[in-house]
């Protein structure tokens, strides 16, 4: 009995719950008010993290108000509008993660990118840890799309009346909001409508990726007639063999050789003919971006070059060399998997399953028997490319457990209260790349080749570093813990004895300030030899020609923007003096 009473009241209760949100949603002002107010939620939150003027900040509410406006009052019928602009409330949605994440700025066309060249395993680690904000959006956004369905079912009406006034003040604030928006951009010529009006920013990113995607999905055609002319007019005496090694997320901060007080680097500081560039910057904070720029001619400043040009895959297999690209990443649909299939030899170790969706995890450290049987098998001159997992998150899953040295290091949820933990697992993810890189260097010393080693991560990371509390990597504005990395090159003795000249000039540079994706291509044709017209000698830090020049970074809609002018905070900027590193415009 008792149970039959407590069902009828919670079938009473939720019967007058239902009926509440009936009689709201048939007074179509205050619905049509709400719809207004929820769109209008990124805006208010981005009058607090952009930096607009006061008059920015003004247009950035008012022209989307007028527009909202006009737009919800072309319908009869209350919540019809608002069911036809949900992939819009989807936008919304994104942006407010965005900030979850960030804490400012747009969703940037780098960001949507990131969606089809993410696999599910990583995607799943990242959800993971933004569920709070998953939370606010679903509270925020699907009672209004409940309230709006039950609006056109109802069919919940406006007046013609309450229409026609309110598409004449929202045309009223539209032509105000342009006058303020034409004054502003003569006031400041960088403002535009693209890139400071939300949503009409994230819409034109959105655009903007979907015209990059279907250039890169077009590059094999784009690509196919190129040529590097590759020569080499000198041989060495013994084998050559030449190394680049792709770190993911590597911070300079972390490594031991770069000052940081713990002991991460316990192997390579006592290795010899190490060059160290203790001011080299990445330009850009994305995988898909920077990886790419590393293996090509293309840099911030020659970004079209990409579209068009093979990668130095081809550039070295013109010249005579057994090309191999061995991977610990996932193919992800970007032109790091076009250029990797430019190898002779092309092998990923890290396995698929559920249809490609989940990845099987697997350590750096399983490429190192397949790099001993290559260099004892082929008597050819080798060049070979590692794409290493590195210290990508979650840190823990990067190394295996004799490499825990640092503890504890448990903890997978991004909160600042296991901010130690997680920056343990972090060091002894870099611990596991010093064994790394270590161990390469000991099978190139042993094969007795001239041989060479570069190694550059893509980007760095942010590890709850100071007040703003970020972590991760690819926000739309860097930092300097995503962009400030360990750069470092290796020399055998044999090869230094064949050519000391480049050994030599490599340290003499090794102070200047410099930019990994924009060298790495020429130093390793220049320490190969390799001759093409291709190849630009002031930007090999092998050659006594190396110009030192402001850095760049790959803005957003693929623009080069000095580092230093990209968005940097007060906080960046301390760091980057307190290194000591150059911040040079002009």
């Amino acid at each position: 009995m008792d149970s039959a009473k407590a069902s009828a009241h919670s079938t009473s209760a939720l019967t007058k719950l239902f009926k509440g949100i009936v009689n709201f949603v048939k007074r179509p002002k205050l619905l049509f008010w709400l719809f207004i107010a929820l769109n209008l939620v990124p805006n208010f939150c981005l009058l607090f993290t952009e930096p607009l003027s006061g008059l920015g900040k003004t247009i950035l509410i008012l022209l989307p108000l007028g527009v909202y406006m006009v737009v919800f009052s072309l319908f009869k019928r209350a919540g019809l509008m608002q069911l036809i602009l949900i992939p819009v409330l989807i936008l919304h949605a994104f942006q407010l993660v965005l900030f979850y994440l960030f804490g400012e700025s747009v969703i940037a066309v780098d960001m949507f990118l990131n969606l089809p060249t993410t696999n599910a395993s990583e995607a799943g680690e990242l959800l993971g840890n933004i569920w709070p904000s998953i939370i606010i959006v679903c509270v925020l956004y699907i009672p209004v799309i409940v309230l709006a369905s039950i609006a056109v079912h109802h069919k919940v009406k406006r007046t013609a009346v309450f229409r026609k006034h309110m598409i004449t003040w929202g045309i009223i604030f539209f032509i105000i909001g342009s006058g303020l928006v034409a004054f502003e951009k003569h006031r400041d010529n960088t403002y535009e409508v693209k890139t400071d009006i939300y949503p009409a920013n994230v819409m034109y990113n959105l655009y903007y990726a979907g015209v990059k995607w279907n250039r890169s999905m077009n590059y094999p055609v784009t690509s196919k007639d190129f040529v590097y002319h590759a020569t080499r007019d000198s041989v060495h005496q013994r084998r050559e063999i030449y190394v680049l090694v792709i770190g993911e997320a590597g911070r300079a901060e972390n490594w031991e050789l770069w000052g940081y007080h713990r002991e991460t680097n316990p192997l390579l500081k006592n290795e010899d003919n190490l060059v160290l560039y203790k001011d080299a910057l990445t330009q850009s904070n994305t995988t898909h971006k920077s990886v790419p720029l590393i293996l090509s001619a293309a840099d911030a400043c020659h970004y079209e070059f990409l579209y068009t040009h093979k990668s130095i895959v081809t550039a070295f297999k013109e010249a005579g060399f057994k090309t191999i690209f061995l991977s610990n990443q996932t193919p992800n649909r970007s032109f790091t998997d076009y250029f990797a299939a430019e190898a002779d030899i092309h092998v990923n170790v890290r396995p698929q399953a559920d249809g490609g969706l989940i990845t099987v995890n697997k350590f750096d450290g399983e490429m190192l028997p397949l790099i001993q049987q290559y260099v004892d098998s082929l008597s050819e001159n080798l060049f070979i490319v590692f794409h290493t997992y590195g210290s990508h998150f979650n840190y823990k899953e990067r190394y295996p457990e004799e490499f825990a040295k640092f503890q504890p290091a448990n903890a997978t949820e991004v909160e600042y209260k296991n901010k130690d933990q997680l920056i343990n697992a972090y060091d002894n993810s870099v611990l596991y790349t010093d064994y790394f890189l270590h161990s390469l260097i000991g099978i190139l010393k042993n094969s007795g080749a001239d041989a060479t080693m570069i190694y550059s991560p893509d980007h760095g990371e942010d590890l709850l570093d100071d007040s703003r509390k970020r972590f991760l990597h690819a926000s739309p504005i860097p930092t300097y813990y995503q962009i400030h990395i360990p750069f470092l090159m290796w020399f055998s003795d044999n090869y230094i004895d064949a050519r000391p000249r480049m050994y030599e000039v490599a340290r003499y540079n090794s102070s200047a300030p410099i930019s990994s994706n924009a060298s790495i291509f020429h130093t390793l044709l220049n320490m190969a030899e390799i001759q093409t017209p291709y190849f630009d000698f002031t930007y090999s830090l092998v050659n006594p020609g190396f110009v030192r020049r402001p850095r760049m970074y790959l803005g957003d809609h693929d623009q080069p923007v000095n580092y230093y002018e990209v968005g940097l905070k007060k906080q960046d900027k301390e760091m980057i003096l307190k290194r000591g590193m150059d911040c040079s415009i002009e």
